[in-house]
């Protein structure tokens, strides 16, 4: 069992704003710890509450929330990608009692559970309000002001993409094209390593870890050159600024600076200028090496005073300038700069550093983010890779992350599936291309090329086929089955696999909705099976169902149609005489509770006789049938033996059994046996708890007759205890005041004849009255 997290109160929806409001409170803490559930600031948790709280209403319209299944819904990914397609904003409004205060922790518990919609010491626990915008009214459609409940949800890191980001923003989720440029390969050779866009953005370079070298044209993506390992480059490549000649890139300010590069359209090796240090900008006015040291506050290397990371940034005027970074454990991880060359972005451990490269000036830190990351051309955005923070060590929880630059917010945060992440942006920021290693121990890869699209779209609109309907159905995701059903029937030619779609509506709404409901389900699938076993079903549950409803003329008419049915077929079959027998049972019960003329009452009779002259597997429901007819026509001989057969027949039946033992007491009263009546109505007391209210008021009855007041005052008080029925109520209550009348209980007397009064039943309400007006004097108006 799970414990819950947050309890949730809607306080507005408006679905014209597509707006609801929530007040969440968090109702799991850590006292002795002094920590709680955080509070759930994050799209997912909304779009979880939101399906949760429509999942068991009945279904109105398939729309895309109502369809979402519960393995989706429980995936984090999926949550993680959907969250924004279904809520739009989440903005917390107001908090209260956070932080908690030190004071307030011995005020409260560990654990709180929601009772009749709330939580006890509300006032006290952390909590807040939050304005909810979502993609579309009908998600709102079961939500109402004062509606509250308790979940085990959990916030997660879901996509945040804001409208305005989606023209340009990439979908990680989902690369637009994957590469595999070193396919048959083992090991080294199989395992991809450096990307590279050409300046221009036509050509896009990738090497193994073996050195072969691979240039993929962008505007086709075909294979323009592949060459084996050679010393200009090796596993690390740059483009020469402005060109299409390939080069070393150096790593850590390793080598010399190369100076002989490979071009591409030509296919020859040329000389080229000195390309220094490890990241450049576009045109090579800036480059840098980064490094980790100890220095000076002034940014010398004089007098120890501690370690830190540093940029060393190379100008076009051949300028060297050392940038210190914030002391502290955290090397640099990656730099990269703006297209216009005016910012550089420097990251270092959870932060990237924005930095004016010609003069060193701190601009900006954007904080929280993962180590790589690597600013698109505009500046705009960060891509952004590492480890999940869960599994650090597991080589699948690689992540690569979307970072907005203004306001450090993280748009998505992905799973690529693999291993060692490097990404690239193209020149023009439309798109990012990925260097991930898929296979086992760190080989074998792929390059995944992700483009700018409109990420933020609403879920598809449900268009559900018969074989989609039949899936879901089986599968048991959306729990109105009879909807489904419903809309399967309408996919459906054939009238007999139509009849029966409609009976298993009728099932399933019977469970599920409401007894009028599963009848309308029922009459549909009778209309439509004609003579089929479909609407033999259907007809045969309409009649029980119907008789439930206290329609005792249509459940007449539903079983006479199943019987009409099942007598046309051939009763030689035992099936089918056995199916005859079953629904004479139906058509008995529905006679006999319509009227009690002698009419019904006869046919009733030849029903059930017809029943156990087929052999009906309930004979005792049958025999039962055939007592309290006989007992209805006043025949009490010919209903006492019946009814006593059945007694005997209907042990593992209670309700049954009680009945008839309620007859034979009857018979017995009527009798005047009242020893025999006493033994039959404590039987059906005992056998069914609905029956014991009339069985008790019965046994009242009778020990009135005998004079034992002692039992009446207990049977009486134990009718009571548990009817609903006024008549009964009001004997009772007559009775009880009586006799408290004579024992001088003045007081008890006067309650229990003002209850009898209250009644207003024919027989004992004027009576009450006519008593309690004697024992007030006629100061007590009757009615009290």
């Amino acid at each position: 069992m799970s414990t819950d997290l947050y309890g949730l109160r809607v306080l507005d929806v408006a679905p014209d704003e597509l707006r609801v409001s929530f007040r969440v409170f968090v109702v799991y803490y850590d006292t002795g710890g002094k920590t709680h559930a955080p509070i759930p600031d994050d799209p997912s948790f909304f779009l979880h509450e939101l399906w949760g709280a429509q999942r068991f209403e009945p279904v109105t319209t398939p729309h895309p929330l109502r369809m979402v299944s519960v393995k989706q819904i429980l995936d984090e990914d999926w949550s993680a990608a959907n969250a924004h397609r279904y809520v739009r904003r989440v903005d917390r409004v107001a908090t209260r009692n956070h932080p908690v205060a030190d004071d307030d922790w011995a005020h409260l518990h560990d654990f709180y559970y929601e009772r009749a919609g709330g939580w006890s010491d509300e006032d006290l626990l952390v909590q807040a309000d939050f304005d909810v915008w979502v993609t579309d009214p009908r998600w709102l459609e079961t939500l109402t002001p004062g509606r509250s409940w308790a979940t085990t949800s959990y916030p997660i890191i879901t996509d945040q993409v804001l409208e305005a980001d989606a023209p340009t923003v990439l979908d990680l989720r989902e690369p637009a094209l994957t590469l595999n440029p070193f396919p048959g390969g083992s090991g080294d050779a199989g395992t991809p390593s450096d990307v590279a866009f050409s300046d221009d953005g036509r050509y896009l370079a990738v090497t193994s870890q073996a050195c072969e070298l691979v240039v993929f044209r962008t505007d086709d993506w075909t294979e323009h050159v592949r060459i084996p390992d050679s010393e200009l480059w090796g596993q690390d490549i740059q483009w020469v600024p402005g060109t299409h000649q390939l080069t070393k890139r150096l790593v850590e300010g390793g080598d010399e600076a190369p100076t002989r590069a490979y071009d591409v359209d030509t296919g020859t090796e040329v000389d080229v200028a000195p390309q220094p240090r490890m990241f450049r900008s576009r045109t090579g006015r800036y480059r840098a090496d980064s490094g980790f040291g100890r220095h000076r506050a002034d940014g010398g290397y004089g007098g120890f005073t501690g370690y830190g990371a540093w940029v060393d940034v190379l100008t076009s005027s051949g300028e060297s300038r050392l940038l210190h970074l914030p002391r502290g454990k955290k090397y640099v991880g990656s730099v990269s700069f703006s297209a216009d060359e005016r910012r550089m972005f420097v990251g270092q451990g959870k932060d990237v550093h924005v930095l004016d490269p010609e003069d060193g000036r701190l601009l900006a830190t954007v904080s929280g983010l993962r180590p790589g990351a690597i600013v698109r051309p505009d500046g705009a955005y960060l891509a952004a890779v590492g480890r999940s923070s869960s599994f650090p060590d597991n080589p699948e929880d690689k992540l690569i992350d979307l970072w907005r630059v203004s306001d450090g917010a993280l748009l998505m945060s992905c799973r690529s599936g693999g291993g060692y992440v490097t990404p690239t942006w193209s020149p023009d920021g439309s798109t990012l291309a990925t260097s991930v290693v898929t296979g086992s121990q760190g080989y074998g890869g792929e390059i995944r090329v992700y483009r700018a699209g409109p990420p933020v779209e609403p879920p598809e609109e449900v268009h559900l086929t018969a074989d989609k309907l039949r899936a879901l159905i089986k599968s048991g995701d959306i729990k109105d089955e009879p909807y489904l059903h419903y809309m399967l029937i309408e996919r459906e030619q054939d009238p007999v696999v139509r009849g029966r779609s409609r009976g298993k509506a009728g099932v399933r709404r019977k469970r599920r909705d409401g007894l009028w409901e599963a009848a309308e389900a029922y009459r549909k699938a009778v209309e439509i099976g004609g003579t089929t076993d479909a609407a033999l079903h259907a007809s045969r549950e309409l009649a029980s169902l119907l008789l439930e409803l206290n329609d005792p003329e249509g459940a007449v008419a539903a079983a006479r149609t199943a019987h009409s049915i099942a007598a046309s077929r051939d009763l030689d079959d035992r099936k089918n005489s056995k199916a005859l027998a079953e629904i004479a049972v139906r058509l008995g019960d529905a006679l006999r509770t319509r009227d009690a003329e002698e009419d019904d009452q006869e046919q009733a009779r030849a029903a059930y006789q017809q029943a156990i002259d087929l052999g009906a597997k309930r004979v005792g429901q049958a025999t039962l049938g055939l007592g309290w007819t006989a007992y209805n026509l006043g025949e009490d001989d010919v209903a006492e033996a019946h009814l006593q057969r059945a007694v005997g027949m209907l042990a593992n039946e209670p309700g049954a059994e009680a009945t008839a033992a309620m007859l034979l007491g009857g018979i017995a009263k009527r009798r005047r046996d009242l020893p025999s009546a006493l033994t039959w109505y404590q039987r059906g007391a005992k056998a069914d708890s609905i029956q014991q209210p009339l069985a008790a008021a019965h046994l009242g009855e009778l020990h009135y007759w005998l004079g034992d007041h002692e039992g009446t005052r207990t049977w009486y008080q134990r009718a009571l205890k548990f009817a609903y029925d006024p008549a009964v109520i009001a004997e009772a209550t007559f009775r009880l005041g009586e006799l408290a009348a004579e024992d001088g209980d003045r007081e008890a007397a006067a309650e229990f004849l003002r209850q009898a009064a209250a009644t207003g039943h024919e027989g004992f309400a004027e009576r009450a009255e006519e008593l309690l007006s004697r024992l007030t004097g006629g100061a007590d108006g009757g009615r009290g």
